[in-house]
């Protein structure tokens, strides 16, 4: 009867055994070390899902803001329907190169600064966060960047309600000068004739371009009519265009 009982004590021995190696590691832990694995699971688990539905949420109202300045392009906005006319101009159908042309017309036409920094704001809503500045010194080159820049720098802090352009013979000779200082491939000098053409337009009489004249050579420290002639020579008959002006 000895005999028996102890064959029938040893095989439950050996299970005991066999479950504490199988489950050894969690219970060996304390009921709190179990209740902090568990918190932390859920934690983590709770914070991946916020995360995910915190980056759709913010891709979701992207896409809204970016709808409804698009809607607003087409409407009596015109700031969107400026930025929109940038953009175009950055992509040009497709082509290579961009719209210099296209971007220095919306430029043109801006009331103020201000109206520019609402442009910025609707570019970037329409595009999804990039920025306008970027993009413009991307897409130019240095002296077409600068021209804009100039353009910019004539126009008044808020709109005035005038449709005149600014009288400042400063930034008309700096637009000048950029337009006559421009690299192809970094070394072939070339004219932007439609930026020149774009100054001539803006001044309004004779004295206006002297006054620019004196201006290029207070900054430049050389001749407007001379550079002109050396870019314009057989291109352009500049002075028939200034002297069709009337004088003041």
């Amino acid at each position: 009867m000895a005999k028996e009982t102890t064959n029938q004590n040893t095989p439950a021995q050996t299970k005991i055994v066999l479950d504490n190696q199988k489950q050894g590691w969690w219970n060996s832990l304390t009921d709190g070390q179990r209740q902090m694995i568990v918190s932390l699971a859920i934690f983590l688990g709770i914070s991946v899902t916020a995360l995910i539905a915190i980056k759709f949420a913010s891709n979701q109202v992207r896409k809204v803001v970016s709808n409804k300045e698009e809607n607003q392009s087409f409407g009596e906005d015109k700031h969107a329907t400026w930025a929109k006319q940038l953009k175009m101009a950055f992509d040009n159908d497709g082509w290579w190169g961009t719209d210099e042309a296209s971007i220095r017309r919306v430029i043109r036409e801006l009331p103020s600064k201000e109206d520019f920094q609402k442009v910025q704001v609707s570019y970037r809503r329409l595009y999804e966060g990039q920025n306008l500045i970027k993009d413009l010194t991307d897409e130019l080159k240095a002296t077409e960047f600068n021209e804009m820049l100039a353009i910019l720098q004539s126009k008044p802090e808020k709109d005035n309600g005038s449709a005149a352009p600014i009288y400042d013979p400063y930034a008309w000779a700096k637009r000048l000068y950029n337009a006559m200082s421009i690299y192809y491939a970094g070394f072939i000098p070339g004219t932007d004739e439609e930026a020149i053409q774009a100054v001539f337009s803006e001044l309004p009489s004779q004295a206006a371009f002297a006054d620019t004249a004196q201006a290029y050579q207070i900054l430049y420290g050389t001749s407007l009519e001379a550079d002109l002639d050396g870019d314009l020579d057989w291109s352009m008959d500049w002075r028939a265009i200034i002297s069709q002006k009337p004088n003041n």
